[in-house]
Order: C-alpha cells, then structure tokens, then sequence
C-alpha cells in the first residue's frame, strides 16, 4: 500500500497526510478544488451547513412519506377493507418507483444540476402525499405508493452526488452517516409519529401532515437551496490565495489578507492546523473572482455541454459500469441484499405484531422502530465520524497514503452482526417470545445495517468518485428491485416455508455476503488497477469530472 507520487497512484488511491520532518500531519485535500470562490468545495462554512442541512432535511422528508404507510394497515383493513397482501404489493410498487425512478431523474441532475430534481422530486412527494390521504381504494393505495417511491427515488442517488460535490476524502463518512442519520430517522422515528397520530387523528392525518411539512421544505429549496454541481469547462478561470481545511463543512481557512480567496493546492498547501505552508504562500494573485450575489447563486444553472445521445446515455451507462468493474458489481449486490433484508425485517414486525400474541396499535408498532433507529444512531457514529478517524490514522501509518479499502476494517463486526441480528428477532418473533427480546435484535440489525452502508457507499465514493452519479443510477435501480421482488414474493414465501425458515435462509445469506468482506480488502486494490482503464474510459463520457 505504498506509493511515490499522486501521479503513480490507482484510482482511489491518494496522499492524504503530508509527513512533515517536525511531525506535524497535515491533511492534502482531495479532489484538488478549482481557483474558484464559487466551486461548492470552496463555500464557506455557514453556506455548506445551510445547503447540507437543507439535503438533510429532504431526505429525511423523503424516507417519512416512504415509511409512514406502514403503520396503518390494520386501520385501512377495517375502514376501506383493503387486506394485508393488497398492502404488501402497495409497499412493492413503492420500492418499484424508488427503483426506476433514479433512471428517469437523475441524468437530468448530471446534465442540469441537482437544484431543479430536488425541487421536481419534492413537488412530486406532495402530490403523493396529498393522494395517500385521499385514498378510498386498492387502485388509489397502488398508484399513491408509487408515486411516492418515484418521488423518494432519487434520494439515494442525489444526496451522494451533492456529498461529493462539497467533501472531501476525509470528510465522506462523516457525511454520509449524517445522511444516514437522516434516512434512519425517516424510516425508524417517522412511523413512531404516524402511529399516535393515527390514534389521535386518524390515518389520514398522517398523510396531511407530511403534506404540510413538504410544503414548508419547498420553500425553503426555493430561496436557500444553492446548486452544487459545478462544471469548470463553464467556470471562468481565477487564480487565487493558497488555502487549508480546517473541518467537515469547510474547505478553506486563508491568511486575514486572502480570507475567501482560494488557491489550487496540490501537495503541501493544506493542513488541518489551519496554516499555509511558507513555500507555496508566496503566490501571487493574477485575477480574483468574487461569491456571486445570493439571487445569482438561488438562479444560478450549470448546464454541461453534450448532445441529447451524452444525456439518454446516463439512464444506462450505469449497468454497464455494474457490469464491467467488479468492485462496483459487489458493492451493489450487497447493499441490495442489505436493503431487501430491512424490507423483510419492516414488512415483518408491521404485520406479525398486529396479530396474537401481541396485539400491539398502531401506536405499538410505530414504537417497533425506535430499537433500530437507536441501533442505527451508535452504527451511524461507528461507520462514520469513528471511520474518518481511522482511515486517517491507518493513512499516517501508510507513509500518508490512503487506501480506499482501509474503509473496510470496521466492516468486519458485520460478519457476526448482521446473521445474528436476523436470528434473534426472526425467531423470537416466529416463536412469540417476549417483545424485548426481538427489539434487542432490531437494535443489532440497525447498527448492523447502518454502519456496513456507511462503509460500503464511503468505499464506493472514494474508489470512483468521477462516475459516481452513473454508479447510483444502477445502485439504486438493483436495490430497490431487489427490495421489490422479495416484498412482493413474501407472502407466499413465508406460506411455503413458516417464519422461522425465511429469517435462517436470510441469516445464512448475510453470512456469506458479509464475509466476502475479507477477500475485497485485501484484493481490492488489485481490481482497482484492473479496472483502472475501464474507469478512465467511463469518467470520460460523464459532463465533468474532478481529479
């Protein structure tokens, strides 16, 4: 895991520390930003903390009018006699649109910015959601199922793309378990809600409310939101101060005579002390541009070149990617896997809790999510904040260097985890053992859970950072289909084979899936370079691409 140069490196591979001879580590930003005060990478911390919060709160939004459904099953059984395998294919055709939903959205996030789709995506999930609370039959539950799924769908794909935008290698999985956070919060807390309101006010309640809450996040895109794709073949070029990182939400701090002016880094001009190396701070500045004023920045597109063959091509490209770097291939075969194996887990507590012997309300069954999202917080933590701290210390041990499978280490706990975490709560609920008993293995499946897709996707953006948007596409495609397949097929699956039979197959899986963990960390990085002329060929065709 050793290397010279940046220039020698595989994809993925990069100086992270500057080994300095009074032992002082700085940390060298990577990707290298451009000059430019208005690159994403370049904003200030008050802006990257708005413009975060403001995708935070979305997806959070987004995973609550996914989730919420689920808590009132047995209220529309009684009121609209709608059975629970009708509910069963309303929940499929709602992971079916965050399945294709990706394909249809995203290149126009690639080609025209991430402002607009999260604006369309919003509109969209209010419709949705308006059509939840008004829904009478099985055709209303289907269709407002799926179109909160289309609308959800590009959550997955478009919250990673703006973290790439504004973070740096040694800030990822900090992002991303924040965005984690968010999706657990959605997903675990946004049913607990659901279920006293649905108690309280009726089911439909819940439905009225996230309408008037996604109205309120629409508005607030619309005059906080800044776009942060940036496109510097569209940019004018500036040459600017040296700059340094100081923290998760800032790229740069500058001497007082340069302060928001920035530099282009390469080697020894970033350190996390907030200093400037002496040998680069003498650069002189030939031009300065300054933060566009903030209606410019609200309107402000960035539209890349390329014909309407360059556009159409990111709706596939991204199963060819799958198909053509291993890496990529297993990384999204394990988070499907992870992701059909929590939709197992939801369907299962939402419909065998309503029944003897637990007999729980809707209010009960909202209160089944807050184990997982406790567990989901610590693994958020443990994959995140707990991993940008180890890759630094590993790199530093590295002679500087950074390796993207150093990201794997704390995946190993999965292993045991994940099967174990199945086991207890498929079989203590199959066999009606006492209610904490499955909680404490929801607990370890959502620590579980959480922190292997904060490893996975940190892995998965640091290894190929420039095709990423691309790689989401098909990520979140195979991901909710698989979601989708094994929903839908549950029903008769657990006629076929009881409970307890489905929750051992799904263990026995994870085991092996998780274990596959080994071999990728110590060949990873033989594939990496395998694949290096594969990746170089497919960053070409993206709009834009950061070094």
């Amino acid at each position: 895991m050793d290397g010279s140069d940046d220039e020698q490196f595989p994809h993925g591979t990069v100086r992270l520390e500057q080994l300095l001879d009074a032992g002082d580590n700085r940390i060298i930003l990577q990707p290298t930003p451009s000059p430019d005060p208005n690159d994403p990478l370049n904003w200030s911390k008050l802006w990257k903390t708005v413009n975060f919060s403001l995708v935070c709160l979305y997806t959070l939004l987004v995973f609550v009018n996914v989730d919420v459904g689920t808590v009132d099953y047995q209220q529309l059984y009684d009121e609209l006699d709608i059975g629970f395998d009708q509910e069963q294919v309303a929940y499929g055709l709602n992971t079916l649109g965050l399945a294709v939903g990706s394909i249809l959205f995203i290149p126009f996030a690639l080609k025209y910015g991430r402002r607009p789709v999260y604006i369309l995506s919003i509109i969209v999930s209010i419709a949705g959601a308006v059509w939840q609370g008004t829904t009478q039959t099985a055709g209303d539950l289907y269709g407002s199922n799926l179109i909160a799924g289309l609308a959800g769908s590009v959550a997955e794909v478009i919250c990673q793309m703006t973290i790439a935008d504004l973070f740096f290698v040694h800030q990822r999985a900090t992002a991303n378990s924040i965005y984690l956070v968010m999706v657990s919060m959605g997903a675990y807390l946004g049913p607990v809600a659901a279920g006293y309101v649905a108690e309280s006010q009726g089911w439909r309640w819940i439905f009225w409310w996230t309408t008037i809450i996604g109205a309120v996040n629409l508005v607030l895109y619309i005059f906080f939101y800044e776009e942060t794709k940036y496109d510097p073949t569209t940019e004018a070029p500036v040459v600017t101060a040296p700059a340094v990182v100081s923290s998760l939400f800032t790229r740069t701090q500058t001497p007082d005579s340069t302060r928001n002016l920035i530099g282009k880094p390469r080697d020894g001009a970033n350190a996390e002390s907030g200093r400037t190396n002496t040998d680069l701070s003498t650069n002189t500045n030939t031009s300065i541009t300054r933060r566009r004023p903030y209606l410019r920045r609200l309107f402000h597109t960035s539209s890349s070149h390329g014909d309407w063959l360059t556009f159409i091509r990111h709706s596939w490209q991204g199963f060819h990617i799958l198909f053509t770097i291993p890496i990529i291939a297993w990384i999204t075969f394990m988070s499907s896997a992870l992701f059909a194996l929590f939709a197992i887990v939801n369907q299962t507590f939402s419909i065998y809790f309503v029944l003897d012997p637990y007999n729980f309300t809707p209010s009960g069954i909202g209160l089944m999510n807050l184990p997982p999202f406790i567990g989901g917080i610590l693994g958020s933590l443990y994959g995140g904040w707990l991993n940008d701290w180890l890759i630094r210390q590993l790199a530093r041990r590295n002679k500087g260097i950074y390796e993207p499978e150093m990201r794997l280490w704390l995946a190993l706990p999965s292993i045991i985890l994940m099967p174990g975490s199945l086991l207890l709560f498929g079989l203590s609920t199959n066999y009606g053992l006492p209610w904490i008993i499955p909680c404490v293995g929801l607990a370890m499946n959502g620590f579980a859970y959480v922190s292997l897709s904060n490893c996975l996707l940190t892995y998965l953006m640091d290894s190929y950072i420039e095709i990423i948007g691309d790689t989401m596409v098909q990520f979140a495609f195979v991901r909710n289909a698989f979601a989708t397949i094994v929903v839908v097929a549950m029903d008769p699956w657990t006629d076929a084979m009881g409970l307890d039979g489905i929750y051992i197959i799904c263990a026995s899986v994870s085991f092996v899936l998780c274990a596959t963990i080994i071999p990728v960390y110590f060949y990873g990085k033989r594939m990496r370079i395998k694949s290096g002329p594969r990746y170089e060929k497919m960053s070409k065709r993206q709009y834009t691409t950061r070094a």
